[in-house]
């Protein structure tokens, strides 16, 4: 028969655990939030169709491709331990997170600063995780 000491170790570990994930899987997905914003509302992502914002994708196995799902159910299945990888598909991601000047494989030039749309938002990490360990120590008491 187990002791009583060692099943409140064990219930301890099991809150830690369950906080531990929460607060990964919230601050994760606040991060993603917080780069969706559109210029428009305050916020970094530019808007001009809506393909790039919707582009967005996770997985846990590498950079997602068209193989991706969306952030928001990888979230969901995630377990502690386990990486995930989220981006944006859209093939001028990379030249709107970070700039482009020169000359495009078209033969079209540019001279475009980046948006920092993710860096901005994961610029704001310690404080999206802060935000969540509270969140998670008052949902899992």
């Amino acid at each position: 028969m187990a002791s009583k000491f060692g099943e409140q170790v064990r219930a301890n570990n099991e809150k830690v655990k369950r906080r531990q994930l929460a607060i990964f899987r919230s601050s994760t997905q606040r991060v993603m939030e917080i780069a969706s914003v559109p210029e428009a509302q305050g916020g970094r992502m530019p808007i001009d169709t809506g393909f790039l914002t919707n582009s967005v994708l996770a997985s846990t196995s590498g950079m997602p491709g068209s193989a991706g799902q969306p952030v928001a159910l990888v979230l969901l299945q995630v377990q502690l331990g386990a990486s995930v990888f989220v981006g944006w598909t859209a093939a001028y991601a990379m030249r709107m997170e970070y700039g482009f000047m020169g000359q495009d494989s078209l033969g079209r030039e540019y001279s475009q600063s980046g948006k920092a749309f993710l860096r901005g938002a994961l610029q704001q990490w310690t404080n999206i995780v802060n935000d969540a360990t509270i969140e998670a120590r008052k949902a899992i008491p």
